[in-house]
């Protein structure tokens, strides 16, 4: 495993010469100045939502007190119906100060109908992850981690491969330099997890293999003011073996983060440059590919009020070019949720507005305006079924949460789907297109419902399940044999995080 973390260590710093070189010279340049420990943001400032929430529901959010609050039970102190289970934590107990272990199993069922709208097209199957992972501490500043993942499915119809099924692959390999939790600074080199914001740059934890990347990424914490700095390439997941990065294919970034401009606030301006070598240019007419070169600003704002009111919202630009064409796409949301905390299963509803451009003519297009969701998390971006991503789509969704036991969890959502340009492709998740209108027979994309639930049986140990239904409209029933969706799940999560 070590011969692993090194190759890959080795690797990532020879493939990304320049901005490793960047890197390192700001954070010497960063020495002197006066900051303070804070949490670490390349992991962990994902949510959508102020101090660790959610602004909708907790739809991918298993375990709060060890993934955050996430308005599930915001991390409630009172007993757990089961007693808690955590080997890992026993163990490393026991073990010296310099060496200890985590584990995660994740096991789920998933179901569908008519996928891609396509009639017919049907399918269930099991999905199993299992995580472990080896941290070794040479010092307090200097830590060492390494971690492999086996993702398999069950009785899934082929073909069958990433991301469900991804043996033995090396998830996580890097040298970290600095605590992030203890120091003003951390620098951590190699393979890793990034999740700055989880529209645009995250790590999308609910798909089977989930997303690493093989970066170098300096924290900078100051009291108030917060900086990351990267250079990263996603890693393409393989059936077997260790899963390489795409040459060529990088993105960079300053990620910032300022607390209480407002009181209870975060605001969050970034900065993004994706080099990619031959992307798609058009998906929605034809596959053509040129290589692409992106720029994008935006800025993110969280905040709370009286402890019941959460809202937010977010902003971004893209310009540069891909071939020929100039890029000029543009995305923003904005959303609100309030919980009645003095009522009986403190019901908490919330709503939320999405939009990101598309192309109004693709096939004259002169210019690339469909907004590049890049990196985002996969699972209810738009809804549970996860059937379209953050390009060419508005989107409007409210729902409510409800807690009728102190360790369940209830939501209710119905979302609302119009292409914003009608010529445009409608795109999944990862980016793909899925169909396209070359007449304008209307906006109209359809409506989802979802139901789903998350129960905590101990600190450690979570279950739930879930049902989405999609009807389609106008857009739709001109051009797909099927005009609805259907998704059901079942999931059971265990992750022990060890004397972390």
């Amino acid at each position: 495993m070590l011969r692993a973390l090194y190759a890959v260590i080795s690797a990532s710093l020879r493939r990304l010469p320049l901005s490793t070189s960047a890197v390192l010279f700001l954070f010497a340049m960063a020495a002197a100045l006066p900051l303070a420990a804070q949490d670490d943001i390349t992991t962990q400032n994902g949510t959508s939502g102020y101090n660790g929430a959610w602004l909708t529901g907790p739809a991918a959010n298993p375990l709060s007190f060890l993934n955050g609050a996430a308005w599930r039970t915001t991390g409630n102190p009172a007993p757990y119906d089961f007693h808690d289970f955590a080997p890992l934590t026993d163990l490393d107990a026991k073990l010296p100060n310099w060496v200890d272990f985590q584990a995660e199993e994740r096991f789920r069922g998933e179901a569908y109908d008519n996928n891609n709208f396509k009639a017919g097209i049907d399918d269930s199957y099991l999905l199993n992850r299992f995580r472990f992972q080896v941290d070794l501490h040479a010092a307090s500043w200097l830590r060492v981690t390494a971690q492999v993942q086996d993702a398999r499915s069950g009785f899934q119809t082929p073909p069958i491969g990433p991301p469900n099924t991804v043996r033995w692959d090396l998830k996580l390999a890097y040298l970290e330099i600095g605590a992030p939790d203890r120091h003003w600074f951390s620098l951590r080199v190699g393979r890793q997890i990034i999740n700055y914001n989880n529209t645009i740059i995250a790590n999308s934890e609910w798909r089977n293999q989930a997303r690493s990347y093989d970066a170098a990424v300096l924290n900078l914490n100051a009291k108030r003011e917060h900086l990351g700095l990267f250079a990263a390439s996603a890693v393409v997941p393989q059936a077997y073996g260790v899963s390489p990065h795409q040459e060529g294919n990088n993105i960079y970034g300053a990620y910032g983060r300022i607390d209480d401009l407002v009181p209870h606030s975060n605001v969050e301006p970034f900065f993004l440059w994706r080099v990619q070598p031959a992307e798609v240019v058009e998906a929605a007419v034809k596959k053509t590919t040129a290589k692409e070169d992106e720029k994008v600003l935006g800025v993110r704002f969280k905040a709370q009020a009286h402890t019941a009111l959460d809202y937010g919202g977010e902003l971004i630009l893209e310009t540069g070019e891909v071939g020929s064409q100039p890029i000029q796409a543009w995305a923003g949301q904005a959303g609100a949720a309030y919980q009645f905390l003095d009522v009986a299963s403190k019901p908490r509803v919330f709503a939320q507005y999405d939009y990101a451009s598309g192309n109004s003519n693709p096939a004259q297009s002169k210019s690339h305006t469909t907004f590049d969701t890049i990196y985002p998390t996969a699972h209810d971006r738009l809804g549970i079924a996860d059937l379209f991503g953050w390009q060419n789509i508005e989107s409007v969704r409210a729902g409510a949460t409800v807690e009728p036991h102190r360790r369940l969890t209830v939501t209710v959502q119905g979302l609302d789907f119009w292409a914003a340009d009608a010529l445009d492709s409608i795109y999944n998740s990862s980016g793909g297109a899925i169909v396209a209108n070359k007449t304008n027979h209307g906006r109209h994309v359809g409506a989802e419902i979802d139901s789903y639930s998350w129960y905590e049986l101990n600190q450690h140990f979570n279950v739930g399940g879930g049902v989405a239904y999609f009807g389609g409209g106008q857009f739709l029933t001109n051009v797909t044999t099927s005009h609805s969706y259907t998704y059901y799940y079942f999931a059971l999560n265990f992750k022990d995080n060890g004397k972390r």
